[in-house]
């Protein structure tokens, strides 16, 4: 075998390290106490210090690592705070690592930090919940899936940097245990993660590398979602005969129930706007709207059924749906609504409501630059113009 063959197979099968906090966190865990700053916070807080050291060190070194009283304190603590019932029983089962770190398994261990890194996500505690999750990474390193979680979870709180290092870990560590269900799914998040960096051919690299992982292994949720993926992409990329072909695909691979299916289904209302198909749009976002509950969402989704309204000529329920789509994005200052601010611009232009389109494509431009892509501002600029040309 030749050293450039030895060489290759050497990367192939590296595990890159993975950044495990950001610029501000200066203090190991300090998102714990910054969202919690309670003595819940402060008993979280050691549990992760506890875990974070176990993991440093290697199995055989742990015996002695806490001082002989650590389990009967960190108890005493739990039992003199009331806590949420999730929480206690996974912090009583942490205090095995300070009771016996020689020989408590790693399993145990992650799946605890793993059910706080849950509740703590399902209350919008995103820092501790990101940490515990890394926690659980940490303990079971030879496992891709925690890893997974771990990226994931950054790619959704825009922590980009953060996430690429866990899914780039993720990957080595799956390949290394054929677990080719988190290979792929972890490809797909990079695909995601670039595309979100306008680097679309990048992007489109990593979704096909999915979908031959999973054509080759199986696992036909993640072929939709890297379908799903790459569906998004053309249909960004103006080929919207390709992205109507791999949308199609994706349906048939999720199949009824898959938890993606209404997200998939709004995409294609989406991409029947662009092939101006108004009346089938129409018919599926109002499918769809019931189950639009969030403010953005729903936001959205009726941006997107004014826009169907105004294309087909139906001017009272143009008026209803952006109406309701207003009332959600001034009601809500958070400054996260450009995308229902674009489709209600859309919207509007399509109908020469010209007062409407101005008042829009004003909210729209004091949004957050993050949340306005180049190609939005580009297409907010053309509507502009237009809305200067009215009749």
């Amino acid at each position: 075998m030749t050293k450039r063959v030895l060489a290759r197979q050497g990367r192939r099968w590296c595990i890159p390290p993975a950044i495990l906090s950001d610029p501000d966190e200066t203090l190991e865990g300090v998102a714990i106490l910054r969202e919690l700053p309670n003595e819940h916070g402060l008993l979280l807080w050691k549990a992760l210090r506890d875990v974070l050291l176990w993991a440093a060190v290697e199995p055989g070194h742990r015996a002695g690592l806490f001082v002989a009283d650590a389990a009967g304190l960190r108890l005493a603590q739990l039992q003199a705070v009331p806590m949420d019932g999730q929480v206690e029983l996974a912090l009583t089962a942490l205090t095995a690592v300070v009771a016996s770190p020689e020989s408590v398994s790693a399993e145990s261990v992650t799946l605890a930090c793993q059910g706080i890194s849950r509740w703590a996500q399902e209350r919008q505690l995103l820092g501790t919940s990101l940490l515990f999750a890394q926690a659980a990474a940490l303990a079971s390193p030879e496992q891709a899936r925690p890893g997974y979680e771990v990226g994931s979870l950054a790619l959704r709180m825009d922590r980009p940097a953060r996430a690429e290092t866990w899914l780039r870990r993720t990957i080595g560590v799956a390949r290394r245990g054929k677990d080719w269900e988190t290979y792929a799914l972890a490809y797909i998040d990079l695909g995601a993660l670039y595309g979100g960096r306008g680097k679309l051919e990048a992007a489109r690299g990593y979704y096909v590398r999915a979908i031959r992982t999973t054509r080759r292994k199986g696992h036909l949720p993640a072929r939709g979602a890297a379908l799903h993926g790459l569906f998004l992409l053309e249909m960004e990329l103006g080929k919207l005969e390709q992205a109507e072909a791999h949308a199609r695909k994706a349906l048939r691979a999720y199949g009824a129930g898959h938890p993606r299916l209404p997200d998939l289904l709004h995409d294609t209302a989406r991409l029947w706007l662009a092939l101006e198909r108004p009346n089938r749009a129409a018919t599926m976002l109002k499918k769809q709207l019931p189950g639009r509950a969030e403010g953005r969402e729903r936001a959205v989704t009726l941006g997107l059924l004014a826009r169907a309204a105004a294309g087909s000529g139906a001017r009272p329920q143009y008026e209803e749906a952006w109406s309701a789509a207003w009332m959600i994005v001034d009601y809500d200052l958070s400054g996260t609504h450009a995308s229902a601010l674009l489709e209600l611009a859309r919207a509007a232009a399509r109908q020469q409501d010209w007062p409407r389109m101005q008042q829009a494509s004003r909210l729209y431009g004091l949004q957050p630059r993050t949340a306005a892509p180049a190609r939005n501002v580009q297409q907010l600029s053309e509507l502009l113009r237009l809305a200067r040309q009215p009749g």
